[in-house]
């Protein structure tokens, strides 16, 4: 009985080394895919976020005819870490305000100057709240409008000087 070498071979090393190949880069493809998608929902969470703060500010303004209750008012209104939150905001929904704050930092994805919320030059009858997005532009809320925009003059509609 001859014995039939080709019957019982597997697989050759090529063989491995292309399936191997061809999973490897399935796998970046997907990776790079979920990557995107995540910052993607980072974004989403920080606009929410905005949102939210702005809600705030309605619902303080209509409690005591003022936004500037729920301001710190400091010099430059840039809230730089998520321990600065707790400190940031005054008034009845401070606390809510700070939590959302919190949220917007741990979305962030750069560390620094993330999170802008401070009246603007009325002081007390309209406000300006920006966030810094994943892909480096800004988004901005406020009494006009919300808007997307890139760092520049922040003469969007929400942003600091056209609130």
């Amino acid at each position: 009985m001859k014995y039939n070498y080709l019957k019982n071979r597997g697989f050759t090393l090529i063989e491995l080394l292309v399936v191997i190949s061809i999973i490897s880069l399935l796998s970046s493809i997907v990776f790079s895919a979920l990557n995107t998608a995540r910052a993607k929902a980072k974004d989403s969470a920080i606009i929410s976020g905005l949102k939210q703060l702005a809600l705030l500010h309605n619902l303080e303004y209509n409690d005591n005819k003022s936004y500037a209750n729920l301001q710190r008012g400091n010099s430059t209104g840039w809230v730089a870490a998520a321990a600065s939150c707790d400190t940031s905001f005054l008034g009845t929904y401070a606390t809510n305000a700070a939590s959302i704050c919190r949220s917007i930092i741990a979305n962030a994805a750069v560390s620094g100057n993330t999170l802008f919320s401070d009246t603007t030059s009325d002081q007390d009858q309209t406000y300006s709240i920006m966030a810094l997005l994943s892909t480096g532009r800004y988004a901005c809320t406020g009494p006009s409008g919300t808007s997307t925009i890139d760092t520049g003059t922040f003469a969007s509609l929400g942003c600091y000087t056209n609130p």
